[in-house]
């Protein structure tokens, strides 16, 4: 289905403009990275359809939703993507979609209400974050069809096993763009600390993270280290901002000192003012 020698970047489809922006995004990634990218549409017949009694080929409805997934591209001015139609559940469409293309990253947009099957709406998209086992992006609906260069990215780091799967997908991503990276770590929020003691905290802190950075320095990436004392979600995106980022990484099952990072990769895939990468 695929060329296995080339990266592939699948994103999910709907027909609907938000479901477009994911696409352009993935499209700009893919450009500068020189992986393929491919999309793909889930779709259903309406009960109304199937109480009928009406046979429709599933050859000719596939290609007819791929038609249709297609035209509404190439009305937002997204080109050049082959589009799949597959009958089905969206999540689970989209999850072996992305394992029949071994896909090195699955794409999808927050708010997809086409003509198929809607995307990452509510509980589909908690099924993605949490069941598939490929890097996933978010990508919000306040981005644009024409998304400004990505020249930094912002990682959520904790020193666990999560966080360093996390640093080391980081690191490979930003040395693919040859953007530097941000790298925030949260130390116990809400807790009170000794008069005094702060410095040699946040010192501790950032000296832990930095043994955790390999990675980064492997590949020659630059970076530089946010010691934040307030909520993750707060602190990334507040990151985000300042640092005028263009992409938040995070893991779903965090257990250090960023508590609960499977909440805030929940949070932030709502809520990021910039497109969201959840790695498992």
């Amino acid at each position: 289905m695929t060329d296995r020698t080339r990266s592939t970047i699948l994103v999910g489809v709907d027909g609907s403009s938000d479901a477009s922006i994911a696409a352009a995004w993935a499209t700009r990634i893919g450009h500068r990275t020189k992986a393929s990218v491919k999309a793909v549409a889930a779709w259903s017949l309406s009960p109304s359809i199937h109480a009928d009694g009406v046979d429709v080929p599933a050859a000719a409805m596939n290609a007819q939703m791929a038609s249709v997934a297609t035209e509404s591209l190439h009305d937002d001015g997204v080109d050049g993507i082959e589009v799949t139609a597959i009958e089905g559940p969206t999540a689970k469409v989209l999850l072996e979609a992305a394992d029949e293309v071994d896909a090195t990253m699955l794409v999808v947009g927050t708010r997809g209400r086409g003509p198929l099957s809607g995307l990452l709406l509510g509980s589909t998209s908690r099924r993605l974050l949490f069941a598939t086992h490929r890097p996933l992006v978010v990508v919000p609906r306040q981005s644009t069809l024409d998304p400004p260069e990505l020249t930094r990215v912002v990682v959520g780091a904790d020193c666990s096993a999560v966080g360093e799967r996390v640093l080391s997908w980081a690191a490979k991503f930003c040395a693919d763009l040859g953007v530097p990276a941000t790298v925030a770590r949260c130390v116990s929020p809400g807790c009170e600390r000794p008069p005094g003691h702060v410095k040699q905290i946040d010192d501790r802190a950032r000296d832990d993270i930095e043994e955790e950075m390999k990675p980064f320095r492997d590949l020659g990436v630059r970076y530089s280290i946010v010691i934040a004392h307030c909520d993750p979600r707060v602190a990334l995106v507040e990151t985000a901002k300042s640092d005028q980022v263009g992409l938040i990484v995070i893991g779903t099952r965090g257990e250090g000192q960023f508590r609960g990072l499977g909440g805030t990769a929940s949070y932030l895939a709502c809520h990021s003012p910039v497109p969201l990468a959840a790695i498992p």
